[in-house]
């Protein structure tokens, strides 16, 4: 179908965002949905902190937790510029979402997923103190947070370690490289710096990460043995994303090794579409659709 015709004219207006992004402008705190607390928090990651930002949905003892990695470098990310999906998220499930800002002021690109991981780590062993339920932790978040969430849960498995409960992707970047033209994902060279995002603006290194074993590059080329063994997983994608394909694909490969998936396509819609134009239909419907993914098989919550 055509774009939406409100993005179109957004577009027209502000040509420059087809290749820098659009610029999240959240409401003030008042407008915001309201959670029932909200904490700041540093987590000690070698020689650094790490913030990340606690949302806590309501009075009872204990929660399930979502740990949201915000999107960045394709799109605007921060904790900030995630906040309003955060509170929508956690004020409608009633799950503890931890935001974590793998990319804070400072932060060598070389090591955004590398905090991600750690901090991931620290949520589990500290999971009781946290107020979370430790059958129940999701993982997930846009963009290339959303590449970094399933990669950890790719090496949790490889590693035998802890089984995240369900897994949240939307519009992710599965194929960490900046080939557009000769890529073989055909989205990349449709609509790349057309609608808002621009792969080749962008030149993130985490050739530090490259393991024999699995490539952080790629999850889309992870064993199947291993991809077996994912958790239920949500994702999203949008027709006019030059990521819309291996997001497809991913959710192909999923499936054939026998992952529960719930794949949404959101026609006439570009990359980033959650964290801009509220109160637009499928800004609505994507958040209900997370609320609902992450709600199904969640026991009365542990008070």
């Amino acid at each position: 179908m055509p774009i939406h015709l409100y993005i179109e004219q957004y577009f027209q207006q502000h040509p420059a965002a087809r290749k820098t992004g659009i610029g999240v402008k959240n409401p003030p705190l008042e407008k915001r949905p309201k959670v029932f607390h909200i904490e700041n928090k540093l987590v000690n990651v070698g020689n650094t902190q790490v913030p990340i930002r606690i949302y806590t949905p309501n009075e009872d003892k204990n929660h399930p937790l979502f740990i949201f990695f915000h999107g960045g470098n394709f799109i605007p990310g921060g904790l900030e510029s995630h906040d309003v999906s955060c509170r929508m998220i956690s004020s409608v499930t009633g799950y503890k979402v931890i935001a974590v800002d793998y990319c804070s002021k400072g932060t060598d690109e070389k090591l955004m997923l590398n905090h991600c991981y750690f901090v991931t780590n620290w949520i589990i062993e500290n999971v009781k103190q946290l107020g979370g339920l430790s059958d129940h932790i999701a993982i997930g978040g846009p963009s290339v947070g959303a590449h970094f969430a399933t990669t950890i849960v790719l090496d949790f498995i490889m590693k035998g370690k802890f089984p995240f409960f369900k897994q949240i992707l939307h519009y992710p970047i599965l194929q960490f490289d900046h080939d557009v033209r000769n890529s073989p994902h055909i989205s990349r060279a449709l609509f790349n710096g057309k609608y808002g995002i621009d792969l080749t603006l962008h030149p993130l290194d985490l050739s530090n990460l490259k393991n024999a074993s699995l490539s952080y590059y790629a999850p889309l080329y992870a064993k199947k043995e291993h991809l077996a063994k994912m958790p239920k997983t949500l994702i999203f994608i949008a027709e006019y994303d030059p990521l819309f394909d291996e997001g497809e694909l991913y959710a192909e490969k999923l499936k054939k090794a026998g992952v529960e998936v719930k794949l949404v396509r959101f026609d006439g819609n570009i990359h980033g579409f959650l964290q801009n134009f509220p109160g637009s239909p499928d800004y609505m419907r994507g958040y209900d659709i997370t609320a609902e993914f992450l709600m199904n098989g969640i026991p009365q919550f542990v008070t």
